[in-house]
């Protein structure tokens, strides 16, 4: 790849066009609105004839954007976006020289990503494309669109969701004078140890031993500060599945009487 056009400068986008350039390409910068140094999209040209256009504006504008510049592009001019929940097709018909280079990690403003170990998901059927993609980045997992979607929602799952129950959790020991200092280390760890795969084998604790006096006191302790019942029925709601996991009776369904006003 010799020239390209990087469509969109939020945070991805400026990482991206700064890789490619890295990588010894011609980068054209494009926004949908004008930024300093960089032309509005409205004026957008393929002129110069580039050998891919990478959209990295929003979910919602991949569609229209791509729309707007399909039938200017050259025929062997690649169009490729990275959004992990968006469909290839909307690029246009599949057999056509279009990708989803998706990368499940947050980029951050001032933090420039080391490209050797930024992981990216790569559903498309244009083998160049494929190819190309390893010297973006080596970490390269190969998927057709329902596999991207399933990874798409695993990394909410796993990324936000994770989040927030450790906000939750962090919220519930504030109440409670306290913080997570003392339990870093741990989450840390168990998070690490859960990582290298087949997690619910590795989970240590009350549940995985049946200790039932235990649970049922931290179910206690739950009921009586968790006014909104949130945590403690997430908590049952896991706790259940570890035990049936590792071979236990599951504890008895929660009182309705666990949510409060």
């Amino acid at each position: 790849m010799n020239r390209a056009h990087v469509i969109g400068m939020g945070r991805l986008g400026r990482h991206l066009a700064r890789r490619l350039e890295a990588l010894g390409v011609t980068v054209s910068r494009w926004n949908r609105s004008p930024v300093e140094g960089v032309p509005a999209l409205e004026d957008w040209t393929a002129a110069d004839g580039p050998d891919a256009v990478f959209l990295t504006v929003s979910d919602d504008a991949i569609g229209k954007v791509a729309g707007s510049m399909r039938d200017r592009l050259h025929q062997n001019t690649w169009l490729i976006h990275h959004a992990g929940s968006v469909s290839r097709e909307i690029l246009g018909e599949p057999g056509e020289r279009t990708a989803v280079l998706w990368p499940p990690m947050t980029f951050q403003d001032d933090v420039e990503p080391d490209w050797k170990t930024v992981p990216l998901v790569v559903d498309t059927v244009h083998q160049p494309i494929r190819d190309w993609a390893r010297s973006l980045t080596p970490i390269c997992t190969d998927v057709d669109g329902n596999q991207r979607s399933e990874l798409h929602l695993a990394a909410v799952l796993l990324g936000n969701l994770t989040a927030g129950w450790i906000g939750m959790v962090q919220e519930h020991l504030r109440d409670s004078g306290l913080d997570t200092e003392a339990l870093t280390p741990l989450v840390r760890a168990s998070l690490l140890k859960a990582l290298d795969g087949a997690a619910l084998d590795h989970v240590t604790g009350p549940a995985t031993r049946n200790d039932r006096t235990t649970l049922t006191t931290q179910s206690a302790l739950l009921d009586a500060k968790d006014t909104s019942g949130e945590l403690a029925l997430i908590h049952h709601i896991l706790t259940n599945r570890i035990l049936i996991h590792h071979g236990h009776d599951p504890l008895p369904p929660l009182q309705a009487a666990t949510r409060r006003d």
